[in-house]
């Protein structure tokens, strides 16, 4: 006995059977672009913030030696220079060390937008506990940075994928705006303070070698004066690069504040127009920081 075949679906059932296939292949193999392109951006920003932290370390220990050698009698060493300068090295940890963890999460946003697995940092996972100890931060910046430095490590561990991307963007944009914006407040500040402490200690140590020996030695005054002026136009360019810096961490939260609020929509055209403006404003900044540094 044959058997009856089978009733063919209708040509409405199968496009409606095609159009559900291509949508969950795309869905499944769309990266969105605008995430991507973002977290691109605001991981080149942050991977110039330690180069940053380490000059203005020397700018600290230039200043104290000037200090130093106008007024101290005898022989002064390293050991001088370190203490004078040891909390705005405490300041400079802090600013690297919640740097480093902001720079993971954008890592993991990456590839989380990339549908991959991040190479986690295990250094990050102490650093709000760190961060607590120095008493750098306060309360609220120390649970930012303990908030993005879970994230990443899950991102590692739990197998994350792209369908959570909104829930990952919404979870943290909180956090990325403190920890921007704490960033930015220190480095704007306390930080950008000491290359003019480096520009008034050089100013004053070099007025009064040439006002003592100008007269003695005219050629060796003409020499000092050419090495106050070149000094003096690195700093000014470092000055100006750190500001700029600082606000380009601004610019890195405005970027994620788009995400979230597009975060419906991460694919839109409209978001996707808004990132790359941000990523331009940003590379300009680099670019001066790459300049000065």
């Amino acid at each position: 006995m044959r058997r009856r075949a089978a009733p063919r679906p209708s040509p409405r059932a199968r496009i409606r059977c095609l159009t559900f296939i291509v949508a969950a292949l795309v869905a499944g193999c769309t990266s969105p672009a605008a995430v991507s392109r973002y977290a691109r951006s605001a991981t080149l920003t942050t991977a110039k913030l330690p180069d940053v932290a380490d000059a203005l370390s020397e700018s600290c220990r230039r200043t104290a030696s000037y200090r130093l050698r106008r007024t101290s009698d005898a022989w002064y060493g390293d050991d001088s220079v370190r203490i004078a300068c040891a909390g705005r090295d405490a300041a400079l940890r802090t600013v690297t060390r919640a740097n480093r963890v902001l720079a993971a999460y954008f890592a993991a946003l990456e590839s989380l937008a990339d549908n991959k697995l991040t190479d986690y940092d295990a250094k990050i996972g102490a650093s709000g506990e760190t961060l607590a100890e120095a008493g750098a931060f306060g309360k609220k910046q120390v649970k930012a940075v303990e908030g993005l430095a879970s994230f990443a490590a899950s991102r590692a561990t739990d197998g994350y994928r792209r369908q959570r991307l909104r829930e990952a963007i919404a979870a943290q944009n909180e956090n990325v705006q403190i920890v921007t914006g704490s960033l930015h407040e220190i480095l704007d500040g306390d930080l950008a303070q000491l290359l003019e402490n480096d520009v008034a200690a050089q100013t004053s140590f070099y007025r009064s070698a040439l006002t003592e020996g100008s007269s003695r030695d005219p050629l060796t005054a003409i020499l000092v004066r050419d090495a106050y002026d070149e000094r003096a136009a690195q700093l000014a360019q470092r000055s100006a690069a750190v500001h700029s810096l600082a606000q380009a961490l601004l610019t890195v939260g405005r970027g994620h504040q788009a995400l979230y609020d597009s975060r419906d929509h991460l694919g839109g055209k409209a978001l996707l127009a808004t990132i790359v403006s941000n990523a331009r404003e940003l590379d300009a900044a680099i670019a001066r920081v790459n300049k000065a540094f």
